[in-house]
């Protein structure tokens, strides 16, 4: 019998993570003992979890990218069909984000993606998959909510948008989203 297990070791604030696979000795057979192979796989894992972010999240907000979206949204949307449960989307566009990017420069542009995030985060819950779509672009995918839901919690995000602008050097920059929402009505 062959097991595999990992494992984390940490020792004066170094972690490392171990490989373990074990195996039975048999001679004749009749167990014998048991062979252990201690393999330290900390670079592979760091590797690992660097691709994945690099792969399933957005750079700059360090929330969730399209590709990610679009998997989970396709696991989501096929759970919520054969469960008959309400689907729903909402696309999320910050208005006249060329023209900060225009006026203020991509650096202060960067500055309120992230802003934008970060309120929107205080207002959403768990099992909201939020993601940045691209550009100034973003998607929520709410398995379970209705569209009415849907609409009550886009405006929720503008409303607490719009009472809290990016503060810069430069002065107050005000942020209003447009936000459009759709329900699967029928499987």
């Amino acid at each position: 019998v062959v097991g595999i297990q990992e494992f984390k070791l940490a020792l004066n604030d170094c972690e490392r993570i171990y490989q373990v696979r074990n195996t039975t000795l048999e001679q004749a057979k009749n167990s014998k003992g048991l062979l252990l192979v201690f393999t330290d796989i900390t670079e592979i894992k760091t590797l690992q979890e660097k691709l994945e972010q690099q792969a399933y999240y957005d750079e700059l907000t360090q929330i969730y990218n399209r590709r990610a979206f679009l998997q989970q949204c396709e696991q989501d949307f096929m759970e919520a069909k054969e469960s008959s449960a309400p689907f729903t989307i909402l696309l999320i566009d910050i208005d006249h984000f060329k023209r900060v990017n225009d006026t203020y420069g991509h650096h202060v542009g960067d500055q309120l993606l992230v802003h934008v995030v970060k309120v929107c985060q205080t207002q959403l819950q768990e099992d909201h998959f939020f993601a940045r779509y691209g550009g100034e672009e973003f998607v929520i995918a709410l398995k379970g909510y209705k569209e009415s839901e849907g609409k009550a919690l886009g405006n929720r995000l503008r409303k607490t948008l719009e009472m809290e602008p990016l503060i810069t050097p430069d002065g107050n920059i005000p942020v209003t989203l447009s936000v459009g929402v759709a329900e699967v009505k029928e499987w």
